[in-house]
């Protein structure tokens, strides 16, 4: 799924772009006015991207000392 809110300034604003994994593939696009609410859609967006980068900030881990084998990976 691929959602996208923004305010279309300009004649040309009207033509979205799609991310590359939806080439060749049948789409359903739906538009609607969202009103006056898009402050509030975007301050939503926000704490939760900030949410997202916390919790992903806490489970990074150090592969400084790590060292790859592949004979080891390919043992079965």
């Amino acid at each position: 799924m691929y959602r996208k809110i923004f305010v279309a300034e300009n004649l040309e604003d009207l033509t979205v772009r799609l991310p590359d994994n939806y080439l060749h593939k049948g789409i359903e696009v739906i538009a609607f006015e969202l009103g006056d609410n898009t402050d509030e859609i975007v301050a939503a967006k926000q704490k939760s991207a900030k949410k997202a980068l916390n919790f992903f900030h806490t489970i990074q881990i150090d592969m400084s000392g790590f060292s790859f084998n592949r004979d080891e990976a390919n043992e079965r």
